[in-house]
């Protein structure tokens, strides 16, 4: 494992778009991030002050995001997006219902020059709140 710079420094949002707190630990497979982010109020992805366990997707693109910039290092960062969320299996329909921090867990399954493709999953404690697989199409800034 190295040590990983701040997120915001990682990926193209600003705060606060920002959701990932820090990055636990990170290899060339996976990334797992912490996140508190869920509990609070002013989270921009909130709906009618609810947050859908479906705002997880954005989560694990973020830290897919922060593991590309890392596995990248002394690279231009590289723009994205998320092509496809598919194999999404949620266990609740609210991320706010928890207030204990979110692990959010990305596996690197298969990636080229302009494409990644990852499963994730998000848990809180013994949890598994979401899980699925990202893929992510990227181009020159």
């Amino acid at each position: 494992m190295t040590l990983a710079p701040d997120i915001a420094d990682l990926i193209p949002h600003q705060a606060p778009m920002v959701l990932l707190d820090s990055i636990t630990h990170w290899d060339d497979g996976y990334i797992l991030c912490r996140a508190l982010s869920h509990t609070r109020e002013d989270n921009p992805l909130r709906d009618d002050g609810k947050l859908s366990i479906f705002a997880g997707v954005e989560y694990a693109a973020q830290a897919m995001a922060a593991h590309a910039s890392l596995r990248n290092t002394g690279k231009p960062a590289r723009r994205g997006v998320i092509a496809t969320a598919s194999k999404l299996s949620s266990a609740c329909q609210w991320l706010d219902e928890y207030s204990e921090p979110l692990l959010v867990r990305v596996q690197l399954l298969a990636s080229n020059a302009n494409s990644s493709l990852c499963q994730f999953e998000i848990t809180c404690g013994a949890n598994e709140l979401l899980r699925g697989q990202l893929t992510a199409l990227s181009h020159e800034a």
